[in-house]
């Protein structure tokens, strides 16, 4: 309860309208819920949610609630909790290319990467998500937006879940996995076995799309105006030939009522290409830039936001308030320290 206090005081002494509060994490919810089983670190009795819209109201601060989508674990060993989703879907899981998957590398605990991640190309993944985030709409309907974090896969080596991939031969009629490995073993050339591997590339793209539009839809069908927004890879192109994550796409057709690329790089050059990337592809207001704490000093926060705002976006989103305390980053300083430096930014 400290911490939820902290926070948004915080936001409201430094005048910051929409806050993004984690109410999904790994597998688990920081919220009362009939679908997952509430953090074993919550008290009992006790709604972080609600006492978190309660607060956020009568400071009128809008909550985004921010769910982790598809990444479930992180920790080397497997959940202590039984009743884990970890346990229950042991078929949802992703598999890489070569057939291995994470379960099996946390079993022996030998997990490497960011984790281990539900496979979107299951039909059954996207369904429990559906209703995770329907759960959270009809239980806390003055929430302002759900926000999709980890709405990806893990990189272009996943995706080979075994029952993902099966539907996709079903349709397609021809296997992924020879096509990307041993194309030539079959008589096809590079642009055939490309041509081919784009169909796969779709498939994946399309399956995480196909969360979003049953997220839209039902709330078009209920007339809410919670708003959708994801955390997306900053280079527009590389996140859905990499990640299998089409934000723009989702933009164009409505699925995002914005996005935050999370243009992470304390690198001021490499930041300000990655913006120049996605100002070709999208229309400015419907991007709010992700800007890190973690990494930077303030002045280099501040010279960050200068430049989001050269480049034509006025809306930013600091990550994250954990990385405000833990690096001691004074807000009261990167302000100081746009207003010196807001007409005299170098590269």
């Amino acid at each position: 309860k400290s911490s939820i206090d902290s926070l948004i005081f915080q936001a409201f002494e430094n005048n910051i309208s929409n806050i993004f509060i984690q109410v999904r994490s790994r597998g688990d919810a920081l919220y009362k819920s009939k679908i997952v089983k509430i953090n074993n670190n919550i008290e009992s009795n006790f709604d972080p949610l609600e006492y978190s819209l309660m607060l956020s109201e009568l400071l009128n601060i809008k909550v985004h609630v921010w769910i982790n989508t598809y990444l479930i674990w992180s920790s080397p060993s497997p959940p202590d909790d039984n009743s884990h989703i970890y346990y229950l879907e042991s078929e949802w899981f992703e598999k890489k290319r070569n057939g291995i998957s994470d379960v099996d590398l946390i079993n022996k605990k030998e997990m490497i990467g960011e984790g281990l991640y539900l496979s979107p190309n299951h039909p059954e993944v996207n369904k429990y998500i559906y209703k995770v985030v329907k759960e959270l709409i009809e239980n806390y309907p003055n929430i302002h937006g759900i926000h999709f974090d980890y709405i990806r896969f893990q990189n272009n080596n996943y995706g080979f879940n075994e029952v993902g991939v099966n539907l996709f031969k079903e349709k397609f009629k021809f296997d992924p996995n020879i096509i990307i490995n041993n194309y030539n073993d079959i008589g096809l050339d590079k642009f055939e076995a490309d041509s081919l591997y784009n169909l796969w590339n779709d498939y994946s793209c399309n399956n995480i799309t196909n969360l979003l539009r049953s997220v839209k839809e039902y709330l078009i069908s209920t007339n809410s105006d919670i708003l959708v927004s994801a955390a997306v890879k900053p280079n527009p192109i590389e996140a859905k030939n990499r990640w299998h994550q089409d934000w723009i796409y989702w933009i164009k057709n409505d699925l995002l009522d914005f996005a935050i690329p999370m243009n992470y790089m304390s690198n001021n050059s490499t930041f300000i290409n990655n913006l120049r990337k996605i100002n070709s592809k999208v229309e400015a207001n419907k991007i709010i830039i992700g800007i890190p704490l973690y990494n930077q000093d303030e002045n280099m926060i501040a010279k960050k936001i200068i430049l989001s705002k050269y480049s034509g976006y006025s809306k930013i989103c600091l990550f994250s308030y954990n990385s405000m305390n833990n690096n001691n980053i004074n807000l009261d300083l990167i302000k100081y320290e746009y207003l010196n430096n807001k007409y005299m930014i170098e590269d």
